[in-house]
């Protein structure tokens, strides 16, 4: 296989970075989507048989061909309409650090899932990454995904086999209910070995639950500590999205989290946001409750999957409507999630869209059209 030292791939981020993700599933990256015939797991074959696969490297091949993976297309198409995609913001963030990169120092950066366990099912998640998903699962799609127990009780495979990383994302589930012993003993491996002044953790939390002192105690020995909000709405549209979360547990531990940023010289926070179906409408909405309470501007991601929740799901007419209320924003991102509606169409699954929201509201005794009225009433005038 052609060398990076010889050509410049389009994206670096396979040969520098590793996702494992709840259900074991190991990927480049957490946007990267594989076919059922690619999937590698961790609890069938080692990080080294994953970085050595047939995969991988064809991965490899058609970035060094300066061309795009056929599961790379969710930055495709985010870059297709402006936004910033993940592809851009991991070089923006490790400029130095790629620019530097040579193959023999393996994974610098890894986001590591220790487990699906989770106190939320978020609408636009699943039983494989959340296990309160459950039980709805299975009586609404008749699916059942268990979690996996997948690395060993200190992670040693993951300290042995990436000997120079910088940054370790740790998602959920909700990673501080995930293995949380498993975890610790990893970070403590590091803080004892000296590693940690130079490694950044990056933890991506619901925010219904603040860590404790043994968590904020450990964490002074690394670098940084990026807290990053998900938050996917504001107020009875966040109990609808976040169900069953707590507007006023986030709330208070929001309040929580910048008291910790204010006060420690390594803690940054960070907020994400989802946009689907439920939510792209009221991205205004969003964008301001940040700035009033003191967040820093949300980063937004988009569903890609349950398909019938992409918030291009509407028909045109109503889809238009959308984008202009976008357009009129004060906020120059959202602009760019205009673009996103008219570059991109997944009408056809509109009709599963108002099916399955009622059958979830049903399940959990919700409303979508007293949560959403201002989309409702699109929905009604275009029938």
């Amino acid at each position: 296989m052609t060398s990076i030292n010889d050509k410049k791939p389009l994206c670096l981020v396979p040969w520098t970075s590793i996702d494992i993700r709840p259900s074991g599933t190991i990927a480049p990256c957490c946007k990267y989507r594989e076919t059922p015939e690619e999937k590698l797991n961790i609890t069938e074959v080692s990080i080294e048989d994953y970085t050595n696969s047939a995969f991988l490297n064809k991965i490899k091949n058609t970035m060094l061909d300066n061309k795009w993976p056929a599961g790379c297309f969710r930055c495709k198409q985010e870059e297709e309409s402006g936004i910033k995609s993940k592809r851009i913001l991991d070089y923006e963030r490790w400029t130095t650090e790629f620019d530097n990169y040579t193959e023999d120092q393996g994974y610098i950066v890894a986001s590591i899932a220790f487990g699906n366990t989770c106190n939320l099912k978020c609408i636009t998640c699943h039983s494989g990454d959340s296990s309160l998903w459950r039980q709805e699962y299975i009586d609404v799609y008749g699916v059942d995904n268990v979690g996996v127990k997948k690395l060993s009780s200190d992670a040693s495979e993951i300290y042995d086999a990436m000997p120079n990383i910088i940054h370790i994302d740790i998602p959920g589930g909700e990673p501080f209910l995930s293995e949380i012993k498993k975890q610790k003993r990893l970070l403590q491996r590091y803080v004892d070995t000296g590693q940690s002044k130079d490694i950044a953790l990056h933890y991506t939390t619901n925010a219904q639950i603040f860590p404790n002192t043994e968590w904020w105690t450990l964490w002074e020995n690394f670098k940084e500590i990026d807290m990053q909000l998900s938050i996917d709405g504001v107020d009875a549209r966040y109990e609808y999205i976040r169900f069953p979360g707590d507007k006023h547990k986030l709330q208070q531990n929001v309040e929580g989290y910048l008291s910790k940023a204010r006060t420690n010289r390594n803690v940054r926070l960070s907020v994400s946001h989802t946009v689907s179906a439920y939510n792209v409408y009221y991205l205004t909405e969003f964008f301001d409750w940040c700035e009033n309470v003191g967040l820093p501007k949300p980063w937004c991601g988009v569903v890609n999957t349950p398909k019938h929740m992409r918030p291009q799901v509407y028909p045109t007419a109503i889809k238009e409507e959308i984008i202009k209320h976008l357009q009129q924003s004060r906020h120059e991102d959202i602009h760019t999630w205009a673009n996103y509606l008219i570059n991109n169409d997944s009408s056809e699954y509109y009709s599963e869209f108002l099916r399955l929201t009622d059958v979830h509201d049903l399940y959990r005794n919700l409303n979508f059209a007293n949560t959403f009225p201002e989309v409702q009433k699109l929905l009604d005038l275009h029938k």
